[in-house]
């Protein structure tokens, strides 16, 4: 089995066993972060020490008047109604608010299970493709790869946390500043919310990512395939210096650099025969005749046609090395290219200079 066949059969896999999670987890995180925010709403607002241990009657919405104020805290005694609430009443609450026998344990614990077979599919598929034979006609999919070997799976639930609290805290309440700042309960079941729908997200992009990766490689494969007559029968039938120069390229998949070759010899050809080796000054200033017109009085056509052959090779040349990406990565393509410079190189085999 080949690396896309041991791929395809990973994920294959992997979707089989865990659909039901990739359905299920979004929906629950959702529902559970509406959750969290109807508590974060009968909180204290205040991150300060035990300020965010408080909580208005039983999680309650507080009115306008009701409101506690982080920057007197208790100073003034604490607010009517402001009740301290443990991180287990907290919980029992939200899973009450949640229904259909939620907990918020198990919901983590699934989380924690599909993250773990995620790495592990991310360490095969990682494994699978290690030994690929990527090169410049696989560049793209050499970018892949890479996004696959470095991929995470979304955010955890502390860095969501950690982007909820303050920066800084300000109050006159200076025993709660002291105390430091303290993670809402609330908040630490929404991280959990927030994790969920990340990794599921994801999750499917990492996906995605392989399905992708593994379709290019394959598309690649059948190009290859179909033209390995190309390759093997009708890359002899080329001018023999254009063959002797650019196949061994060719066939190893450097289609840019055997193109790149193949004008070049046309340059060289010209260069040879007149001193010049653009199309225009060989034809020029070189005053190159070609030979071999059907006829007297098409010679003139003839030989302007060969002379924008050449012309045509040395703009392609022009273009095509002046830009990193040649934008040769088809092997039909490639040989069309050399066909081209082939050509240019029969019809230079016969000439004369005029005087």
């Amino acid at each position: 089995m080949n690396m896309t066949e041991d791929a395809k059969k990973l994920i294959t896999e992997f979707r089989s066993k865990h659909s039901a999670s990739l359905e299920k987890i979004p929906a629950t995180s959702e529902k559970l972060r509406e959750v969290c925010g109807n508590i974060e709403q009968t909180w204290s607002g205040s991150f300060a020490g035990w300020h965010g241990k408080m909580y208005f009657r039983d999680f309650q919405i507080p009115s306008i008047y009701e409101k506690f104020s982080g920057e007197w805290g208790g100073i003034n005694g604490i607010p009517d109604g402001w009740e301290e609430k443990g991180p287990e009443e907290v919980r029992i609450k939200i899973e009450k608010l949640f229904g259909d026998n939620f907990s918020v344990e198990n919901f983590e614990d699934e989380i924690k299970a599909l993250r773990k077979e995620a790495e592990a599919l991310k360490n095969e598929i990682t494994i699978a493709f290690s030994a690929f034979p990527f090169n410049t006609n696989t560049e793209k999919e050499k970018g892949l790869f890479a996004q696959i070997e470095n991929y995470e799976f979304g955010k955890l639930k502390g860095e969501f946390i950690s982007d909820r609290l303050p920066k800084t805290m300000m109050s006159r309440d200076t025993e709660a500043l002291r105390q430091g700042t303290c993670i809402a309960s609330w908040l630490y079941y929404e991280g959990v919310a927030l994790e969920g729908k990340s990794l599921s997200e994801a999750t499917n992009n990492f996906l995605g990512l392989v399905d992708r990766l593994v379709r290019q490689l394959e598309m690649k494969k059948t190009n290859i395939a179909s033209t390995a007559s190309i390759s093997f029968d009708k890359l002899s039938d080329l001018h023999s210096e254009i063959y002797s120069k650019c196949h061994s390229l060719y066939e190893k998949g450097e289609y840019a650099e055997a193109v790149e070759k193949g004008f070049k010899v046309v340059r060289d050809k010209l260069r040879k025969l007149t001193g010049h080796e653009t199309g225009s000054e060989a034809f020029g200033k070189g005053k190159l005749h070609i030979k071999g017109a059907a006829a007297a009085n098409v010679d003139k056509d003839f030989n302007e046609a060969v002379k924008f052959l050449t012309m045509a090779i040395d703009n392609f040349r022009n273009e095509k090395s002046h830009t990193s990406d040649a934008k040769i990565d088809d092997p039909i393509r490639a040989y069309e290219y050399l066909r081209l410079s082939s050509l240019a190189m029969n019809l230079l085999e016969d000439t004369e200079i005029l005087s």
